[in-house]
Parts: structure tokens; sequence; C-alpha cells
């Protein structure tokens, strides 16, 4: 493996033909010898809301009603949560921090400081993952499922409709996904 892909997205192109990734954004966490793991950060489907995740947890918090969405982030153990937030100066509990604008977390702290309205401002809660075995990811790249970029755009992930990341993501990336549509090469 030349160099780790994370962090960056992961830009699902037209020729991948798998329903749980169809043009799908994935915010790429980790990417390694041991495989890559990553987060869809454009789906649309709605699992829970974070209140309805703080009263499962058992934590409290001085707002019953918490009706930002819990978002499926991957097919993978969607039993186990996920938060992305803009990191404050000081790291919180458990914090992967993968730019200076972009942190995620599993932390149970992190999510019952949500409800106590003492947690991150800008912050996306997702359950679930995608997850690639060693090799796997790079070889749907070399396919061409995938475009890999380096950047890592907070506004993208925290300010950008969700319906609209994925074009936003091949828009910064300078590329159309058009250009991905032919698998076939041509000749002159």
């Amino acid at each position: 493996m030349s160099r780790p892909l994370a962090p960056g997205f992961l830009i699902a192109t037209p020729p991948l033909n798998d329903p749980n990734f169809e043009r799908s954004l994935v915010l790429l966490v980790a990417h390694g010898e041991e495989g890559a793991l990553g987060l869809v950060i454009n789906g649309t489907k709605t699992v829970a809301s974070v209140g309805d995740l703080l009263e499962q947890l058992g934590l409290e918090t001085d707002t019953a009603g918490r009706n930002d969405p819990v978002r499926l982030g991957g097919p993978v153990q969607p039993e186990i949560g996920w938060i992305v937030y803009r990191p404050s100066a000081e790291a919180r509990e458990g914090e992967i921090r993968l730019s200076d604008e972009v942190a995620v977390t599993q932390s149970r702290e992190v999510l019952a400081a949500i409800g106590r309205h003492d947690g991150p401002e800008k912050y996306a809660t997702y359950l679930g993952y995608a997850g690639w075995a060693p090799g796997q990811l790079e070889e749907e790249i070399s396919h061409g499922s995938w475009l890999p970029t380096a950047l890592l755009d907070e506004a993208i992930v925290f300010d950008v409709p969700v319906a609209d990341r994925w074009q936003a993501a091949f828009d910064r990336a300078g590329v159309a996904p058009l250009g991905f549509m032919s698998t076939k090469r041509g000749s002159a």
C-alpha cells in the first residue's frame, strides 16, 4: 500500500453497483494494513433522533425532545454509534481528530454532553459504519468504484445539506461524475 487514504473522502462513482453505497460520500476515518473504516455522511435514512438515543442509553438530558437525526453511517454493526463534530481546543473523550475542523468519537460521555447542551456545537450522529477488509478498498478503487480524495472539507461534512454532499464533493474535487459513467476503454 502506498499511502493511507484516511482522513479524506471516498466518493462513490456511478459504476458502483452496490445499493448500500450508490451515490455515497464516505468520511474515511481509518485506512491501513488492517483495512478501512468510514462513515456514510450523506445517507438520508434517519434511524432515530438524538433524544431517542439518549433515552435508550439512559443518559440524562435537560431537554426531552432532542430532534436532531441519527442517520445510518453504514451497514456494518448498526448498533454502534458515532459522533462527527467540530472539535474544540481540548480533546474530548475517545476523540479521533481527522483535521483541525473534524473529529469523531464513540464516547457515551460526548453524547451525554450533547444531551446536556455541553457538547460540541456542530455535530452529526450515526449508527453503523462502512468497513473494508485488508486490500478490499484498494481493489474497489482500482475497479473505479470509488474516487478517493485527500480533501477533507468541513463545510461538506457540516454545512452542505445531506442530499447535496455527494455532488458537492465531486465539485470540490474538480471532477464530473459523468466521467465515470463508462467503464469501457475507447480506441482512437
